[in-house]
Order: structure tokens, then sequence, then C-alpha cells
């Protein structure tokens, strides 16, 4: 119906007088991704969406992100209305310059999507002041489970952020890479995040001070964390050593005679953390006693990789040396919403 490749832009209510017939109230998913529409055009639209009485998932990445700042709040606006009623489980708002001033229809649409399960906001610039306004709404999400809200420009993390993520119990997929995020507010968070049983968690290009590593390494020892990427946030030898120190005192049963192997299914991602050789044996034991699935520890500054490759080639696990890395999987939350959706 709507072509992304195309990324087409309609301006008025005749641009899209062919498409409303298509439109139709039966409609469960609805993707305008990277089209993007004026408020005229919109305004159309958002009659048709009101009548979807079946509506569960809406993507909207990038819909926005050629308009004027006063264009877009009223189409976010309109789109907002249309979709009050809705009992959607999957919203994607993401690459639309949202900023922090979010209009009230927003505000409404957010607190009050209590079957939402997936949301993401990823690079709308929405900042620290955005983050805490952010915080307010999601608390509502009750039934949230997947959360991405990457490249948002923090810097600092959001108290009133921190404070809503630990009140969805149900979160279980958090994307938070590329926010540079201070080491000593993160550090705060991860805290309280430790006691969440996360099963996913991207913090790349972000800080990390050691105890921020520390409460990393107790996440993975306490909950069944299944990947974690914390690449390129300055962790160095220090804290390497530190998340090492607690992860590996997760338990690890013995085998029964004729039983499975205990192996663990998690992927690791500690690239360009300026550690260097001090941390090979640690890493080395970890891989090993855990049968990590991947490892990425490119960009380094160690000095042979060897006995990590070994130990990993005997169980079967990869170890990623370069970033080009074909072999490199992406963040395998991305196949777990995938499956949520289709078991709906």
């Amino acid at each position: 119906m709507f072509n992304k490749r195309r990324r087409k832009k309609y301006q008025t209510k005749k641009d899209v007088e062919f498409l409303l017939p298509k439109l139709t109230e039966t409609i469960v998913e609805l993707d305008l991704s990277t089209n993007v529409f004026e408020p005229e055009a919109m305004e159309e639209i958002c009659s048709k969406i009101c009548k979807m009485k079946n509506l569960q998932i809406i993507r909207l990445d990038a819909i926005f992100s050629t308009l004027k700042r006063q264009d877009m709040l009223k189409c976010l606006s309109l789109i907002c209305n249309a979709l009050i009623d809705k009992r959607l489980i999957e919203l994607d708002l993401s690459n639309n310059a949202l900023s922090c001033e979010f209009p009230e229809e927003f505000y409404n649409l957010i607190k009050n999507l209590r079957t939402l399960k997936f949301l993401k906001i990823r690079n709308g610039g929405i900042g620290l002041k955005g983050g805490n306004l952010l915080g307010e709404m999601i608390e509502h999400l009750i039934n949230l489970e997947y959360l991405d809200i990457a490249q948002n420009r923090f810097f600092s993390f959001p108290e009133k952020l921190s404070n809503g993520l630990l009140k969805l119990n149900n979160l279980s997929i958090l994307k938070l890479e590329y926010n540079t995020i201070e080491k000593d507010s993160l550090e705060l968070f991860l805290e309280k995040l430790k006691n969440k049983p996360i099963e996913f968690l991207d913090i790349t290009d972000n800080i990390l001070s050691v105890k921020g590593c520390k409460y990393l390494g107790e996440l993975f020892n306490s909950w069944n964390l299944k990947e974690l990427r914390m690449g390129d946030c300055l962790a160095r030898n220090e804290g390497i050593i530190e998340f090492l120190k607690y992860a590996n005192k997760k338990y690890v049963p013995l085998n029964l005679p004729g039983g499975f192997d205990n192996e663990i299914d998690f992927t690791l991602d500690i690239s360009y953390n300026e550690w260097d050789q001090e941390c090979m044996d640690d890493l080395v034991n970890f891989c090993e006693k855990y049968k990590i699935k991947q490892i990425n520890i490119s960009g380094n500054f160690y000095d042979d990789d060897e006995p990590i490759t070994n130990v990993c080639d005997k169980y079967g696990g990869q170890v990623i040396l370069e970033e080009d890395d074909e072999s490199i999987e992406g963040f395998s939350g991305l196949e777990t919403i995938t499956e949520m959706v289709k078991n709906l």
C-alpha cells in the first residue's frame, strides 16, 4: 500500500485519495514508514485510522522527518487522536525529530496504551528533558516488553525515565545505545536494573564506571540475560575484570550421567573498550565455564586472541575479532519481537 522504497511525500487530500479505499476497517497492521505526510494529507489518513477497530500494529518511522516543526506537531496530534481508542500492541515513532515538546495528545495516547508491548522511539532527539517526560508516561504501560529509546542524546540518564522503567515488570528488552550517558547516572540506573528480569540489554556507546560493570555482572548472575551489548563504553581493564568477577558467580548445575551439557545461551559484546591482554585469562575462563554463544572483542588492545578462539572453537562458540565480520549476529531482541508479534 505505502511503498517504503519510494519514500513519497503526500501533501494534499488529492494526493491520498486513491489510497483511502485501501485503508479498510479490518486492517490489523499499518506501516506508513519513510513516507511523509503534510497535515492536510494526514488528516485524511487519520479519518480512516479512526475506523480501524482491529488495528494492533502501527509503524510511523520517519513520517515526520522533513516537516516543519509546527506541521510535525499537528500531524503527531492528529495521529495520536486517531489511535487513542485502539488496543495497540506495537507502536514505532522512530526517526521523527520529536524533540522534547510533546503535544498533549501524545501524553494522552502513551499513558492510555495499556495493551502496548513494543514501543520504539529511536533517534527522536528527545534529550534529557524529553526523557524525563517520557518516563512519566511509560510507567503506565504495564504490559510493555520491548523498549527502544536509542540515539536520543540523553547525555545524563533522565531520573524520571529511570523511575518509569523500573516500574515496568514485564520489560525484557531494553535498547539504550548511542545516548552518550555519563557514568554516574548510568551507574545509578544499572544498580536498580540488576533486580529486573532483563533478557536483552544494549548500552553501546555510553560510559560505564567500574561499579556499573559490577552491576552488569550481577545482572548476568541473577537473571536469564541472553544478550548484553556494552561495546564502546570505556570500561577498560578494570571494568571488564569487575564484570567478569561478578558474572562468574552464576550457578551452573552439575550434569547428571547421560544428561545434556548446561550451556548458557548468551551473546556478549565488549568491543572497543580499551582493554588489553590482562583481561584475556578471565575472559577465557568465563567463556569456557558458560559456553558463551558469541563474544565480540574487536577494537581492543590484546596481543593474542588464540586462547579465547581455541576454547570457543571447542564447543562451537563464535569470537568476533573484526567489526565487519560477516558472522556478527544482529541484535537478537529484534528476532524475539518478530516471533512475539507472529504469535499474537
